[in-house]
This record gives structure tokens, sequence and C-alpha cells, in this order.
């Protein structure tokens, strides 16, 4: 059954649309999720098209970039970025190997408050998640960058099992504080829309936007962004066509208030 699942989820996900970002509308928040392929992607450039609005039809008054395998000493990375632009980072370090840390990491335009690391249950390899808390029209939204495990062993499954990303999501939501927030991460989604794990965190955060598309090799639905926003605010998502040097798209959400 799992072999069919996949086979399913590749097959009909073989071509990703680009979708218009829409009218030129500055966004109250935009808001970006990127997992950098262990630091190869080319985050200055990205954060500069971001926050001149190349990205999203007009500069947006506020930015967020939640980024996963964030890797210290190979190219500019979030601390660099933030002391050379004025932005607000929180760096969570994951692991280490050939003595450079892979991170999960928070890079805002605003400042971040609340910081808190996220143990995550260990499946394979370490998983965490970071998250902080940020003010927008004078609301005060909750911020996450995860990464969710994307095999374990033979004899648990290997990739056709979703039992461990189902764990990990599971107590992901368990520390999440209550109140409106956005959550962005690679949750490995292998399996499509019926893992546990997408499912359940399209539960918990209701105002999210359909996917447009796969986010790796054209074929996968991995990287996601969900959203669970104050009454009368509104979000928009799509897909970004240049990958930036990752083997990963970026997901770009927009979010108005209730006059946007």
């Amino acid at each position: 059954m799992y072999l069919l699942a996949l086979l399913f989820a590749v097959g009909c996900a073989t071509t990703r649309v680009d979708v218009p970002a829409g009218p030129a509308t500055p966004a109250d928040l935009a808001v970006i999720t990127w997992n950098m392929d262990a630091g190869a992607g080319d985050l200055p450039r990205l954060a500069s098209d971001l926050a001149s609005g190349q990205l999203t039809g007009a500069p947006p008054l506020s930015y967020v970039l939640l980024l996963q395998e964030a890797v210290s000493g190979v190219g500019v990375d979030a601390d660099e970025l933030t002391r050379t632009r004025g932005l607000h980072a929180f760096v969570v370090p994951v692991y280490e190997r050939d003595g450079r840390i892979r991170a999960d990491a928070i890079v805002s335009s605003q400042p971040l408050r609340d910081t808190r690391a996220i143990t995550l249950p260990r499946e394979r390899q370490p998983r965490m998640a970071a998250l902080a808390t940020i003010t927008i029209l004078d609301q005060p939204l909750f911020v996450v960058s995860t990464h969710f495990e994307n095999r374990v062993s033979w004899l648990r499954g290997g990739i056709f099992s979703d039992g461990a990303r189902g764990r990990q999501a599971q107590a992901l939501l368990r520390a999440l504080p209550g109140g409106p927030g956005i959550l962005g991460g690679d949750l490995n989604t292998l399996l499509g829309p019926a893992e546990p794990a997408w499912r359940l965190l399209a539960e918990r955060f209701p105002d999210t936007p359909p996917d447009t598309g796969p986010t790796f090799r054209d074929r996968l639905v991995l990287d996601h962004l969900f959203f669970d926003l104050p009454d009368g605010w509104t979000a928009r998502r799509r897909v970004i066509a240049d990958r930036y040097g990752s083997d990963h798209h970026p997901v770009v959400g927009m979010v108005f208030g209730p006059s946007g």
C-alpha cells in the first residue's frame, strides 16, 4: 500500500505550477520556508529578493525566513546575514557533521521574543524545531522552523514508513503555544497528504491555503507553510520557481491583516 501511495504521489506531481504572486499589494508579513541543502543555497540572494518585493509583487512590511539545514561555515549563514543586514535571528543547532553545525533557524526583520528550541523524538537523526514570537499589526504570532525525519531503518519501514514523522508532528504540536502562528519546514512527506504529520498540522493550522505544487525534484511536496491566523486575516502561498542553489524550492507565503 505504501509503495502504491508513493507512486501515486510522484506520478501526480510531475509538473510544479508556479502560481503568480497576485496583485502588488504590500503584504503585512511575508514568510518563506526553505531547506538550504546543507548550506549550499544562496541565502543572501533569497533574502534580497524577498525584502525587495521581487517574490511578492511589492516589498512586504515585515518578513521572516524559516530555514532548515542552515550550516555554519558554508556560504553566508543566518548569523552573518543578521549581522550585515540588521535583522534578527534565532539559530537552533541540530547536529554536527565534519566539524560544521546543521541548524534550524529563524531570520526576521522584526525582533524575536520568547525563543525556544524544541527537541523532537529521535527516529534516525536528531531533529529539532526553532520557535519564536513576532508582532505584526500589534498581534503576537509564533513562528516555527522545523525539519522532520526522511527515513528510518528497513526493519521499521524504511522510506515507506510515515510513523516517524507522525510521532514528531504530535510531539511538536504538544509543545506549541496556543493562539495564532505560522509553521514552516521540510516535513519530508514522501507519501502525500494522507501522511499523519501533514494531516495533523493541517488540522492545527486551519487557515492554510491549498498547496501549489511540488517542492523537491518537481515531484514531491516536502516543504510546507501552515497558517493559523487571527480573525479577518488572510494568507496566500506559492512555490518559488528558483531553487537558489538548493535542491529544494522555497515556499513563500503572504499574510494580510483585516484591511489588506
